[in-house]
Order: C-alpha cells, then sequence, then structure tokens
C-alpha cells in the first residue's frame, strides 16, 4: 500500500512539473450542455460559453454564460493564478466565493461545497480547440459509512451531471 501510494505521488509531481500555462486557455468556447440525473437520464440541454481572457497581473477574464441572447446569464468570474509551478489557481466570482482549482496538463479540476451540495469540477482543453466541461454534483451528507481499519470510508449520493461540449470560435 505504502509503494502504491509513493508511485502515486512522484506521478503527481511529474505531471504537475509539465502544466501548460493559462494562456493556452485564452479564447471564446460555445457549445451544448446536457444536465443528467441519475435514473432519469437526459432532463434538458441548454446552451454555454466560456470566455477566457488574457492574463494581466496573474489574472484572467473566465466569464461563464448560460444561454443566449435574451435569456444569456453570464458569470463574469476571474480566474487568479496562485502558483502556476505548482498548477494552482482559483476562480474568484468577484462576490466573496473563491474556488481553487488545480491544472493537471489539460484539465483544470476542483471540489468544493456549496450549501447542501458537494461539487466536482473538470475542465479539460483537447489539442483540437475543443472543451469538455463535467461538473457532478453529490449529496452533502454522507450515504454511507464503515470504517474499515484504521480508515473511514464515506460514500455521497449523487445528484446531477452537467456535460457540456465546447468549441472554440
Amino acid at each position: 500500500m505504502k509503494k502504491v501510494f509513493a508511485l502515486c505521488m512522484s506521478l503527481s509531481a511529474l505531471s504537475l512539473t509539465a502544466q501548460a500555462a493559462p494562456t493556452q486557455w485564452q479564447g471564446f468556447f460555445k457549445g451544448q450542455c446536457e444536465l443528467i440525473a441519475p435514473g432519469k437520464g437526459s432532463l434538458y440541454e441548454f446552451p454555454m460559453s466560456l470566455e477566457v481572457g488574457s492574463p494581466v497581473d496573474n489574472r484572467a477574464d473566465w466569464i461563464v454564460t448560460y444561454g443566449e441572447g435574451a435569456n444569456a446569464r453570464p458569470r463574469n468570474y476571474t480566474l487568479v493564478t496562485l502558483d502556476e509551478a505548482k498548477g494552482h489557481f482559483a476562480v474568484d466570482e468577484n462576490n466573496g466565493i473563491v474556488i481553487d482549482q488545480y491544472l493537471f496538463e489539460n484539465k483544470f479540476v476542483s471540489l468544493f461545497e456549496i450549501g447542501s451540495t458537494k461539487l466536482n469540477a473538470e475542465y479539460e482543453l483537447h489539442s483540437d480547440g475543443s472543451l469538455d466541461v463535467e461538473i457532478i454534483s453529490y449529496t452533502f451528507d454522507t450515504i454511507r459509512e464503515a470504517q474499515v481499519g484504521p480508515y473511514l470510508v464515506a460514500n455521497y449520493g449523487g445528484k446531477r451531471i452537467q456535460k457540456c461540449k465546447l468549441f472554440k470560435w
């Protein structure tokens, strides 16, 4: 078990040294999302866009817009570089909420809690300019726990998946 843990830590350290700078993420991405529920499948589809600006003083626009035209609901966030060498960034929602995220090669990942929900968000940039966005929400409280030797194993209930495919324009 210790060898597996050491190997995972070594691989993590290697991946963090080969980070892509946020400048590779600059541009306007647009596409479709669907909201999926367990046992129900796709609930509905909706448009989404992400605009990533040029970094200035370790900050760049990170504007997420749900909907289009008169139904557009932009969220004017800021991507902040905290420690590029460690792949540590944050999305500042400019309302007191700051969500840390980490860049693993071409994928930003974050895990955070809001209200009674845990969220795991991933933004994966592909070499063809497409961007996959997946935000999975879980129950805040555990649905099952077990003490196995020295380890507490906790499980959370799946609520929704927001799955998006965006393309660079």
